[in-house]
């Protein structure tokens, strides 16, 4: 009986660090590549590229093997042995790889609960900081942002060798869309916009539940409640 109760305390405890998971910061050193620290396993979705397929806005589909990239955050799939990314991204209307789909809306954003209020997950690797050294070799920070203006996802500049010591950091954002809304990150402030008439309600059930926006669990229970209002 207590090997059983471990056990399943054991579970609870592994489901509630997957729902609100944090990742460890990168740091790459300047002169090193960063692809280099981020090997396969951790650099993709799935272990190996999977049959899927993209469908487009004009009914026209391909049925491919895939993979998705979160260094690069890009979806990609191998032809005549080149490993290619999806150029005509805005004319996507979802890619269904395995048993689970995305949509793109500037990124991919992997649904994981459907409903009158659905939640997806965009996942990637995200440079947080420059670290920037002094003329006595004493590192400190900078802005990304500063330094590499956006920094657009380029697949180009990961495959190169750092100039800068950087800081990179998996990370995680749920967005929530609506029948009449577009994707917006899901958040209270914007939870409360979507469903204006509803205010008082949502904010009684913030109140009494205590969610938190970085936990997959309280906002995939949160969004089943705004389909219930």
């Amino acid at each position: 009986m207590n090997k059983i109760l471990v056990f399943i305390c054991f579970l609870l405890l592994l489901n509630t660090s997957l729902s609100a998971q944090k990742y460890e910061p990168v740091a790459v050193r300047a002169g090193t590549k960063v692809i280099d620290y981020f090997p396969p396993r951790e650099r993709y979705r799935y272990l190996e590229f999977v049959p899927g397929r993209v469908q487009f806005k004009n009914g026209i589909y391909s049925d491919t093997r895939l993979n998705y990239n979160f260094l690069m955050g890009e979806m990609e799939f191998i032809k005549s042995g080149d490993t290619l990314s999806i150029i005509n991204k805005k004319d996507i209307r979802y890619v269904a790889v395995a048993q689970d789909t995305f949509f793109y809306d500037k990124g991919y954003l992997e649904l994981i609960s459907g409903g009158q209020v659905r939640v997806v997950l965009k996942q990637y690797i995200k440079l947080k900081e420059v670290l920037k050294k002094d003329s006595y070799g004493t590192s400190s920070s900078g802005s990304a942002t500063n330094s590499y203006g956006s920094l657009p996802v380029d697949g180009s500049f990961y495959k190169l060798a750092a100039n800068e010591d950087m800081v990179f950091q998996k990370t995680l954002e749920y967005y929530l869309t609506t029948s009449s809304s577009g994707f917006v990150q899901f958040s209270k402030k914007n939870v409360i916009q979507l469903f204006p008439q509803k205010g008082d309600a949502i904010k009684a059930y913030l109140k009494s539940n205590k969610v938190d926006f970085d936990s997959r669990d309280d906002l995939i229970r949160l969004a089943y409640y705004l389909g219930s209002l």
